[in-house]
C-alpha cells in the first residue's frame, strides 16, 4: 500500500512527466478539474500539489489561464545534455531567485526572445534565494562553456566571491533588476529611485504628510534605490519626514507565516497614517489584507504598489520587462566583442492608475480616491 501523501504523490508523478520530457517547458498541466477526476481526490489536495511545485520552480500558476511547465534548469544532467545536444557555444545562461513573481516571469519570456533573436539558446537557472546555490549555478555554467551571463542576484545578497571573480575575469555577464555596487560591471535597472520619488511627490502633492514606506528588509539595491527615493521626495517637498512610519519587514519574518501579523501590528500601532507606499507586489497584498484587520472603515488610506500587485483599484508602478531583457541581451552581445567598459542603463517606470468603476473616483480596499 502506497503510504506517499497524495499531494505528494501528483508532485512527483508531474516531476517525472517533466523529467522525462512528457510535459515541455511552457506546455500546460492537467487542469485542477483534470488532476481530481484522474486521481479521485479533493481540490485542496491538488492545489497543496501544484502549490509545491510552484515554490520548487518547475510550474508557473497563471490566474484564468492554468498552470504551465516553466522555462528552468539547475540540474547538471539537464545542463550537460543540453550542451552535448546543441553545443556550449551559442548558450547564455540566466540566473534568476525565483519564478514566482509577475516581473521575474515577464523578463524569463522576454529575454529568451531576445536571445533567440541573437542567435543564442537560454539555459534558465533558479537559485530560490539562495546565494549558495547562486555560485553553484555561476560555476556549473562557466565550466560547462556557456558564452554569457545574465544574473538577477538574490534578495538578501551583498557580497557573491564568484560574481566578484566573473567580474575580475572579465567574463561577459549582466546584471539585471538587482545588482551588487561593489561590482563594476554592466548592470540593467528600472529606475527604482526615480518611480518611487514621483509616487512619493504625487501623494505629497495631494496633500498626504504621514505616508507608510512597507517594504522587505532593506538588503538589496532595488529596496534600497525605491527607499532613497522616497526619503528624496520628502526632502525636495521641504516636507519633515517620519521615518518611524517605515516598515522594514525582516526576511526571516517575510517568508514565515508571521508577516501579515507584523505588517497589521504595525499599522494598528500608527493610526496616523493616511497613505502608504509599498515597495513590492507581494507587500502590497499583505498591507491590503492587513487594512482588513488594521483599520477602521472610517479610517481610508491610500495604497499605491511598487509592481503590479493586482488588486482592482490600486495604483502601481510599472516596470518595463520587455526594455530591460532587451537592453540587457543587447549589453551582453555587446560585452561578448569588446573590452570590459561597465555602464549602468537605467530604464524608465511609469506610474499606472487602474481603471475607475465610475468618471469620479475608485473605490479599493480601504482607499481615497487616487488618479493623477
Amino acid at each position: 500500500m502506497n503510504k506517499t501523501a497524495l499531494y505528494k504523490q501528483i508532485q512527483e508523478d508531474i516531476k517525472a512527466k517533466i523529467k522525462s520530457g512528457e510535459l515541455r517547458p511552457k506546455d500546460r498541466v492537467p487542469s485542477e478539474q483534470e488532476i481530481m477526476d484522474e486521481y479521485k481526490v479533493s481540490k485542496i489536495t491538488v492545489k497543496n500539489a501544484l502549490t509545491a511545485l510552484a515554490d520548487d520552480g518547475l510550474v508557473v500558476r497563471i490566474q484564468g489561464k492554468g498552470t504551465f511547465v516553466a522555462e528552468q534548469a539547475g540540474l547538471s544532467d539537464t545542463l550537460k545534455m543540453t550542451v552535448r545536444r546543441g553545443g556550449a557555444g551559442n548558450l547564455v545562461g540566466f540566473i534568476i531567485p525565483t519564478l514566482k513573481t509577475k516581473v521575474i516571469q515577464r523578463l524569463v519570456d522576454h529575454v529568451e526572445y531576445y536571445l533567440k533573436e541573437a542567435g543564442f539558446q537560454m539555459i534558465l537557472w533558479i537559485t530560490r534565494e539562495s546565494s549558495a546555490e547562486e555560485s553553484r549555478a555561476i560555476k556549473e555554467l562557466t565550466e560547462s562553456g556557456v558564452k554569457g551571463l545574465i544574473v538577477f542576484p538574490t534578495e538578501d545578497e551583498k557580497y557573491n566571491e564568484s560574481l566578484l571573480r566573473l567580474s575580475l575575469d572579465k567574463f561577459p555577464f549582466v546584471f539585471i533588476d538587482r545588482y551588487l555596487r561593489n561590482i563594476d560591471t554592466y548592470t540593467i535597472t528600472s529606475d527604482n529611485l526615480g518611480g518611487a520619488y514621483e509616487t512619493v511627490s504625487y501623494l505629497l502633492n495631494k496633500g498626504h504628510r504621514q505616508i507608510a514606506l512597507i517594504s522587505p528588509e532593506n538588503v538589496n539595491t532595488a529596496i534600497e534605490d525605491r527607499t532613497a527615493g522616497f526619503e528624496k521626495a520628502y526632502i525636495d517637498h521641504g516636507i519633515s519626514i517620519d521615518k518611524n512610519l517605515w516598515c522594514h519587514v525582516p526576511l526571516d519574518i517575510l517568508r514565515s507565516d508571521d508577516a501579515l501579523g507584523y505588517i497589521t501590528g504595525f499599522l494598528q500601532s500608527r493610526p496616523q497614517i493616511t497613505a502608504a507606499f509599498t515597495l513590492t507586489a507581494e507587500m502590497a497584498n499583505l498591507t491590503a489584507g492587513s487594512f482588513r484587520v488594521a483599520l477602521r472603515d472610517e479610517t481610508p488610506v491610500e495604497l499605491i504598489s511598487f509592481d503590479d500587485p493586482g488588486i482592482p483599484g490600486v495604483p502601481y508602478v510599472a516596470q518595463d520587462e520587455k526594455q530591460m531583457a532587451h537592453d540587457a541581451v543587447e549589453l551582453l552581445h555587446m560585452r561578448m566583442g569588446s573590452e570590459h567598459v561597465p555602464q549602468h542603463v537605467v530604464v524608465p517606470v511609469k506610474l499606472v492608475m487602474p481603471p475607475t468603476e465610475s468618471d469620479e473616483n475608485f473605490h479599493g480596499i480601504g482607499h481615497k480616491e487616487a488618479r493623477i
